[in-house]
């Protein structure tokens, strides 16, 4: 009972807590846990008390997530008497590096390190059309762990090249990995449908969930399998679920997305 009553004062922590949690903290949460705060509440409903201590120890950083304010790790408090004095001003990047290139060059070393401890470094670098929205995700909080997330890595860039290149963060691990060129995403996602609308003849309806997909992907970085289900995005909304997507593309529409999600990421000319 008391074991009960522990588990059903966490799942209403868990419901205040969650109405609070910004996008990147949700996208880290689910990232984390594998599943929405939603589908969690509901899963701890369905756990024997004595398996969710276990749970909890297997995720460690569900905690700091949960204590976050908006999108920020929680930050401690520091207090002092002291007078504040302007010393100097200078540009960190979450790391030791105050430099954009000394920045730049620790996560081009990072990239290199962590490929074989990552497995969605590898997707991105070798296979980006099999990259999920899931892997995405993790990617994106095991990244932001380490001081690299995708605005403090554009800062750098811009301040080191006068150039400021909207490239999502899978751009920036394929130019530190592999040298590729660093695009504005949403020129990527532009010359991968010019090159798909001319790759074959297609009927309208084709033509009109490409244009679609093109859209969805800029909005989302990524579309996966997983993604044409989703109420929340447009494939299911509008009526193209997987099932009438596939009969539209005579059963090849997952080759089709996969096709797709390469030309995006195709080295430029």
């Amino acid at each position: 009972a008391a074991r009960q009553l522990v588990r059903d004062q966490l799942i209403s922590k868990l419901r205040r807590k969650k109405r609070h949690l910004g996008d990147i903290a949700a996208r880290d949460f689910e990232a984390n846990a594998g599943m929405t705060p939603d589908a969690f509440i509901d899963k701890l409903k369905a756990m024997k008390p004595e398996d969710i201590a276990a749970w909890f120890t297997q995720h460690p950083d569900l905690g700091e997530i949960l204590d976050r304010k908006g999108n920020g790790p929680a930050q401690p408090v520091f207090i002092s008497d002291h007078e504040d004095k302007l010393k100097d001003v200078t540009r960190g990047y979450g790391t030791s590096a105050t430099k954009p290139e000394d920045y730049l060059a620790q996560f081009k070393k990072f990239i290199a390190a962590k490929s074989n401890d990552i497995p969605a470094l590898i997707t991105v670098v070798t296979r980006p059309r099999e990259l999920t929205r899931q892997q995405l995700r993790e990617l994106h909080y095991e990244l932001d762990k380490a001081g690299f997330s995708e605005t403090s890595l554009a800062t750098a860039w811009k301040q080191l090249t006068n150039q400021e290149i909207a490239a999502r963060i899978i751009g920036y691990i394929r130019t530190a990995a592999l040298g590729d060129a660093l695009l504005p995403f949403d020129q990527r996602v532009d010359r991968a449908l010019e090159s798909m609308l001319a790759s074959r003849s297609w009927t309208t309806p084709q033509r009109d969930w490409l244009k679609k997909l093109a859209a969805q992907t800029k909005a989302n970085t990524l579309v996966d399998a997983a993604a044409l289900d989703d109420p929340v995005l447009i494939f299911k909304r509008e009526g193209g679920g997987s099932q009438r997507l596939n009969k539209i593309f005579d059963g090849q529409f997952q080759q089709v997305l996969e096709t797709f999600n390469e030309c995006v990421w195709k080295p430029a000319a």
